[in-house]
């Protein structure tokens, strides 16, 4: 088996391992995303964001990303709406 094959059932149980992802969000318009798996869009009105189970996407005035890692991600900026879809993969 190759390098590439373990990385690749590595990530796919590290995946499946986790499945919960901590949203907080602040009166100041500061949102923290941990456990972010992708940012899939990003622009000033919108961000799309693969979590663990979901898909999450923010719709707001001058959102800012910052601080992406793999630990997580935080946002800023005028928030207007969050809604959640399923990623189809369970």
């Amino acid at each position: 088996m190759n390098i590439y094959r373990i990385s690749e059932k590595y990530e796919n149980l590290k995946d499946s391992a986790v499945r919960h992802s901590l949203i907080q969000i602040n009166d100041s318009g500061k949102m923290t995303v941990e456990d972010c798996k992708q940012v899939l869009l990003f622009d000033e009105n919108t961000i799309r964001l693969k979590i663990a189970g979901s898909i999450v996407t923010i719709n707001g005035l001058d959102l800012k990303m910052r601080n992406y890692s793999d630990r997580g991600v935080i946002i800023t900026g005028s928030l207007h709406s969050i809604g959640f879809e399923d990623n189809g993969k369970e």
